[in-house]
């Protein structure tokens, strides 16, 4: 149960430094990957793998920091895609453009969990699924 911090911590974890640390070093590794055709090939379909089953598995989540979490995942799902396709300025693009926006919709959605009582569930909240 990762979701289960405060929500400030989860802000900070899930939209600026643990989730984005593979697209970074995976940018900063790229004069190495240009050398192997294979290995793009390989990082477009993950990327595009973990785009699309993550936002699959996130549509059906009742838990609001869930929903977000595995909107993260396909967010770098799409980070790691155009990397594979040689791309890297629109990765970091994307990273750094997803780290403030992501911040800010975890800052929200807490905001939202607290007025709703402490309650997660969005089947619970009414109006919002």
């Amino acid at each position: 149960y990762a979701m289960e911090g405060p929500t400030p911590v989860s802000a900070l974890i899930h939209a600026a430094t643990m989730v984005t640390a593979g697209v970074y070093l995976t940018t900063r590794c790229s004069p190495m990957f240009e050398y192997s055709m294979f290995s793009l090939k390989v990082i477009t379909i993950i990327g595009a793998s973990t785009a699309f089953f993550a936002s699959t598995v996130g549509l059906v989540q009742n838990d609001f920091k869930k929903i977000v979490a595995y909107s993260t995942c396909s967010q770098l799902g799409y980070m790691f895609f155009a990397c594979g396709l040689s791309n890297y300025p629109l990765a970091i693009f994307h990273l750094s453009n997803h780290a403030y926006f992501k911040a800010l919709l975890f800052l929200c959605s807490g905001a939202v969990i607290h007025a709703m009582g402490d309650e997660q569930d969005i089947r619970k909240m009414g109006g919002l699924r």
